[in-house]
């Protein structure tokens, strides 16, 4: 099946012809700098650029150069993209996994981004031959910092959201922390899965006749697609570490539907807070 689309980035004649489709994108560009392998790197243009990512970010894929701050994770997430369409780096059970958080608008924009500059098949999804040499370029070139991560869903789970990555270790350290913590009490609250879906449970210590025994006292769940949503939420309680006994006694007290509205009215508390000042 010829495609009806022109790759923008792409000349006529197919990845391949002139390329190596097994070698990582990139991989005729020559180190002009004092030390061998070190940039400038120059093209076959003459053009010199500073990496190859970001002669890919700027040459062939038209991105502006003021821009490239943002260069390092979007890549890191079309790695992960790739990887999960071609199979090969992943398990094969992620390519059905909804990476885009249920939102099938930015999974269909970012498919025809990528078809568009010829990187995915428009018939089954799974990278061109110069998809692939793009995918094995971007792990190639990955940071110590980034491949310290995997390529694939793990890698799009664990940056949802606009922390960098010493923000995210600083914050799994806190947790870890807190999280020691909370193991030594009496009533905490946890994650977990049911199902497939993720939850959060206040577990509680009951005293018995015969021996002390953990229960759950409470329970909220999110659909599969919204893991983000529990671990934020997660996240906020470990926060308040503090209040967990009273929070506890509310459950025992008045029921669990009396802490599921607590922490209703405690969310939208300080909602407009910034307005009113």
């Amino acid at each position: 099946m010829v495609s009806s689309f022109h790759p923008f980035g792409a000349g006529e004649e197919r990845y391949g012809d002139d390329r190596h489709p097994d070698l990582p994108w990139g991989y005729w560009m020559v180190s002009s700098g004092s030390v061998p392998g070190e940039p400038p790197l120059v093209d076959e243009d003459g053009r010199e650029w500073g990496s190859v990512r970001e002669a890919f970010w700027v040459h062939r894929l038209g991105l502006p150069s003021i821009h490239s701050g943002w260069m390092s994770g979007i890549m890191e997430f079309m790695a992960s993209y790739l990887a999960i369409a071609d199979g090969r780096f992943v398990a094969p059970e992620e390519r059905v996994r909804d990476i885009f958080l249920g939102d099938g608008h930015l999974d269909q924009f970012f498919r025809a981004y990528l078809l568009a500059a010829g990187l995915v098949n428009d018939t089954d999804g799974r990278p061109t031959p110069e998809g692939r040499s793009v995918l094995l370029m971007l792990i190639a070139t990955r940071t110590r910092e980034d491949a310290a991560e995997d390529v694939g869903l793990d890698w799009i789970i664990a940056n949802r959201a606009v922390a960098g990555n010493s923000e995210r270790r600083e914050a799994a350290e806190q947790v870890g922390r807190r999280e020691r913590v909370a193991a030594r009490m009496a009533h905490r609250f946890a994650t977990d899965t049911i199902g497939d879906d993720p939850v959060v449970k206040l577990i509680g210590l009951r005293i018995t006749r015969e021996i002390p025994v953990r229960s759950t006292l409470w329970t909220m769940a999110w659909p599969d697609g919204d893991r983000l949503a529990r671990d934020r939420f997660y996240l906020w309680l470990l926060e308040r570490i503090d209040r967990w006994d009273e929070w506890s006694e509310m459950v025992s007290r008045d029921g669990a539907r009396a802490l599921t509205e607590h922490f209703m009215k405690l969310a939208f508390c300080d909602r407009f807070q910034s307005h009113t000042r």
